[in-house]
């Protein structure tokens, strides 16, 4: 009996799509169009035969949409429902998924997309009766619990006694004991998946943890499996005999190497493996899953679909200052100015110091980008963008952090990040230089007589010196010294009228305290000699003439 798809749609592109795909590629399912309407009736559930609800929201009031995802927020629902929708509203979908929806689609429908939609629901409908059929074989999920117990204690070392493990290998039906013990991690999962709900996560790692033991079990007859977190999972193997140690090693790489293929090809995903040393003793098991998990931490560096054993791998250092200050601070420095060039360059060379690292703890890594983020943060808000939407930013990208676990996704992380930031000090660039600019100017004016200095008057505007000389020199036309020196010359003009100031005298005034060296500038700037340019003022141009033709 084929597995119903009841589709509330007005929409006949939706319909016939789903058909056409369930026909082409021989999906055991059926489409049976419902009325939109019988969603919103309060005591309306699927029928027993139902497997999936699709439900297309285009063409429904807000209240109507309002009153869908209340259902869903009530539970109502237990079957895998998919919402199909034109175009969601901000945060619209994140809702939908956090409500329990199995996916949400976007129209127009994509073939590919629907095709692996269809394929997942496949496989959640069986996981979904096989998980009834236990549940009815037994019902108190004895057995179940028994062989999580049993792996959770040979993973952290929890049972001393090598009777006791074997007693309960016995009991959930192993007739060897385990000793090698490999970690797997799906690639990317976190970082594909982070919008989804966990009950999604939950069915992709349990689909994935499936295939693995599959696998295993085809090429060892047993294995015993456990996830260990929302992306990874143990599996504790019992390798045949080897005449040599370093057999071990070589089948336990061959082996994962097969089942790192056999994963991507029943599932879609890749994974990386870390293996850990073959124990004879089981009590030793738990060393080779630590062994397991220390070498999976060298995907930071490696990449990813990848089969890394412990002893191929060095220890990592106790090393703890790791990123270089001076070249985070240079590209600090260079995102305040804006400089993106100048930006994206230090950030290739620091990245690239980064990846030559590869003896130190990543995870020490991690802990570290938190603090660069927020120097960056600091370093966009001096640069002229606003405050509070730097802050919004590092709270949203810094919650994302823990999702991180490969050099390629942290250097795309970071520039990213710097490209928003740049952005907005772009944005807010003219108003907050203009600001700058002219209180600088007032300063100026008021203190140019004296010993003034690019130094004071950065203070002054709070910016770096660098920083404000460059917005001087843009704003102006002139560097800091050549602006100072011009009003010193138009101020020494304006004196030279008065026949009161000796030059000498003058020139203190201004701000010179060597009379030549003022003479000097004097000249180069106006053409003449101070005492020249007072003759030329002074006396009239006709009368200077009339004196020389006499």
């Amino acid at each position: 009996m084929k597995n119903k798809i009841l589709l509330t749609t007005d929409d006949r592109n939706v319909r016939n799509l789903f058909l056409q795909i369930i026909q082409d590629h021989q999906f055991d399912f059926s489409i049976e169009e419902g009325n939109r309407q019988n969603v919103l009736n309060e005591g309306w559930l699927p029928s027993k035969e139902t497997k999936v609800l699709l439900v297309d929201l285009d063409n429904m009031t807000t209240l109507v949409r309002d009153i869908v995802l209340q259902q869903l927020n009530n539970k109502k629902f237990t079957t895998p429902i998919v919402m199909i929708k034109s175009q969601y509203a901000n945060q619209e979908m994140r809702q939908m998924f956090k409500n329990g929806v199995f996916d949400c689609l976007t129209k127009p429908l994509d073939q590919e997309v629907v095709y692996r939609l269809l394929q997942e629901l496949r496989i959640e409908i069986l996981q979904s009766e096989q998980l009834m059929q236990q549940r009815s074989v037994d019902p108190n999920n004895i057995m179940k619990s028994l062989r999580v117990s049993l792996i959770y204690n040979l993973l952290y070392g929890n049972i001393k006694n090598s009777r006791e493990i074997w007693n309960q290998s016995q009991l959930i039906g192993l007739s060897t004991v385990p000793n090698m013990a490999m970690s797997i991690q799906i690639d990317e999962f976190l970082w594909k998946n982070r919008e989804k709900s966990k009950q999604w996560q939950d069915v992709v790692r349990n689909e994935i943890i499936t295939a693995t033991r599959q696998f295993f079990i085809h090429k060892l007859d047993e294995c015993l499996a456990m996830g260990t977190g929302i992306n990874q999972f143990a599996i504790l193997l019992s390798l045949p005999f080897q005449e040599q140690k370093a057999g071990y090693k070589e089948l336990a790489v061959k082996l994962a190497d097969d089942a790192k293929n056999y994963i991507s090809e029943q599932t879609g995903y890749s994974v990386t493996i870390g293996i850990g040393n073959y124990y004879e003793d089981v009590r030793n098991l738990h060393f080779s899953y630590q062994e397991a998990q220390y070498a999976l931490k060298y995907k930071f560096f490696m990449g990813k679909d990848l089969v890394i054993h412990v002893d191929n791998i060095e220890r990592f250092t106790n090393e703890h200052v790791l990123l270089p200050n001076q070249e985070v601070s240079a590209l600090a420095n260079k995102l305040m100015v804006n400089d993106q060039t100048a930006v994206y360059e230090n950030l290739k060379n620091l990245f690239a110091k980064i990846s030559s690292s590869q003896n130190v703890d990543p995870e020490v890594f991690i802990l570290q980008i938190s603090e660069i983020a927020a120097m960056l943060a600091r370093a966009a808000i001096n640069g002229g963008a606003n405050q509070k939407e730097i802050h919004t930013i590092l709270r949203e990208y810094t919650s994302i952090i823990p999702f991180i676990e490969n050099l390629s996704q942290l250097e795309q992380w970071m520039r990213d990040l710097i490209h928003r930031f740049l952005d907005f000090i772009t944005n807010h660039h003219n108003d907050h230089t203009l600001k700058s600019i002219q209180k600088a100017m007032e300063y100026i004016e008021g203190h140019f007589l004296e010993a003034i200095t690019l130094e004071k008057v950065a203070s002054h505007v709070h910016l770096s010196p660098t920083y404000f000389s460059r917005i001087f020199k843009n704003a102006t036309g002139s560097n800091f010294v050549e602006y100072i020196t011009y009003l010193r010359i138009e101020k020494a003009k304006e004196l030279l009228q008065d026949l009161n100031y000796t030059v000498y005298q003058i020139a203190f005034e201004v701000g010179y305290s060597n009379s030549h060296y003022f003479s000097r500038v004097f000249k180069t700037l106006v053409g003449k000699s101070p005492s020249d340019y007072r003759n030329s003022i002074l006396v009239p141009s006709d009368l200077t003439n009339e004196k020389f033709l006499n």
